[in-house]
């Protein structure tokens, strides 16, 4: 009889600690904090060859376009982040950077995104890659943190414009596959056209185009040699109208009269992507003699980007380089 007592009692025991374990709700034990790792999205770029397209050295490289990447209602542009101070706190707040360039451990390189709060639930959220040659990439995840007793469990979902690419982890690492990029293709570059900006004025830096100066001369006589033309001051002489950029010859623009400092006149515009290689200006100025400008303008393409050679000479004297819009002093002593 004793015995059997002392089994029900055991059974009683269980019973109850099986009842309280059954009471006890699904969550983080009391006094326990979880850090959830941030959510932080990494792209690669591979071309049809297994290139890696973010490599500034690979030819047909997307480095150094403007990569967008678009969160919501906001869009970050790649490596700039905003002036923010990350909270510190005992357990780990995500800070959103927004898209920024890295390398994988396997020396690729990549783009990432993040970091978004591990902990919390998104559902078909979308993030959308421009690639700054007018292509769009959208990549779509879900993430939803769920207990399991003490322990969480969190199901992750990441699709990259529909088809699933990855799942389950903090970190997915999106391949893209694109073509390498060409100029040719959907961008267009606008090239800035070569205008020279030419000054005329006397040592004291007053401007010998104005009549009030002493030793001014008439501006009627003044013309500009290019290419075997002469193009005389204010004369407009179109050339098609269809070609970019627009020749308009030896121009001034409007000035104050009463200003006797010295004012430029311009001579262009000629097409910057041409090659001019110590070309000749020669300005002619009446009374006060010629001078002539000698310039050399190149365009190379480097990782599918423009880069210019440049040099302006008045006279045999270097006075400008690396620059469309050129400024020309031309100094004289009228005294």
């Amino acid at each position: 009889m004793k015995k059997m007592k002392h089994y029900f009692y055991l059974l009683a025991c269980c019973m109850l600690a099986l009842s309280f374990t059954a009471c006890e709700k699904d969550g983080p034990e009391e006094g326990v904090i979880w850090d959830f790792y941030p959510i932080q999205i990494y792209f690669t770029l591979t071309g049809d060859n297994g290139e890696d397209l973010l490599d500034p050295s690979t030819p047909g490289t997307y480095a150094g376009l403007s990569i967008t990447a678009t969160y919501g209602d906001k869009t970050y542009e790649t490596d700039v982040f905003e002036d923010n101070k990350i909270p510190y706190g005992r357990a780990y707040l995500a800070h959103l950077f927004g898209i920024y360039t890295t390398q994988l451990k396997d020396g690729r390189y990549a783009l990432c995104f993040g970091e978004l709060d591990g902990a919390d639930t998104y559902k078909d959220a979308t993030l959308t890659l421009n690639w700054g040659d007018g292509t769009t990439d959208v990549v779509t995840f879900s993430s939803k943190l769920k207990w399991k007793g003490h322990d969480p469990v969190i199901n992750r979902s990441f699709k990259l414009n529909g088809t699933q690419v990855a799942k389950d982890t903090s970190t997915p690492v999106i391949d893209v596959k694109k073509k390498a990029f060409s100029y040719t293709g959907s961008m267009v570059w606008d090239i800035v056209p070569l205008t020279f900006n030419i000054y005329l004025h006397n040592k004291n830096g007053y401007d010998l185009l104005n009549t009030l100066v002493e030793g001014h001369i008439n501006p009627d006589s003044v013309k500009a040699i290019f290419q075997g033309k002469e193009y005389h001051l204010n004369t407009y002489l179109p050339e098609n109208r269809a070609i970019l950029p627009e020749f308009t010859g030896l121009t001034r623009p409007w000035h104050n009269q009463n200003d006797t400092r010295a004012y430029p006149i311009y001579f262009g515009e000629l097409d910057g992507t041409k090659t001019f290689e110590n070309e000749m200006l020669i300005m002619d100025w009446g009374t006060l003699g010629r001078d002539t400008i000698t310039f050399t303008s190149k365009m190379e393409w480097k990782n599918n980007k423009p880069t210019f050679i440049r040099h302006y000479s008045l006279n045999g004297m270097e006075v400008d380089k690396d620059t469309p819009r050129p400024i020309i002093r031309v100094i004289k002593d009228t005294e």
